[in-house]
């Protein structure tokens, strides 16, 4: 599901791209950058959308769990001790090197 969001926010995201420059191929002064329904269809809504997809299917869960335990870190906040020092672990999750 989550790929599903990610998905269609990059598509979101690329059409607000494509609008703004085909708005500003001809300056700010062109029919399509003064035209203030389309700004609305096309540049908030697609911001809007992509911001709440982003919200409710967080892309970090996209990519792989495995990926965050090797890390260190787990889903619910604790770190993982697999594979580091006590001493090591505690160094970063303090922030200190």
């Amino acid at each position: 599901m989550q790929n599903l969001g990610l998905g269609f926010t990059t598509l979101f995201f690329l059409i607000r791209s494509s609008f703004r420059v085909a708005e500003l191929s001809e300056s700010f002064r062109s029919a399509l950058a003064n035209n203030e329904v389309m700004f609305m269809v096309l540049e908030r809504s697609m911001v809007a959308s992509a911001v709440i997809l982003l919200t409710t299917m967080p892309p970090g869960l996209v990519f792989a769990r495995e990926g965050w335990k090797e890390a260190g870190w787990s889903f619910s906040g604790k770190p993982i001790a697999r594979g580091m020092s006590q001493y090591k672990l505690e160094s970063v999750t303090r922030g200190n090197k």
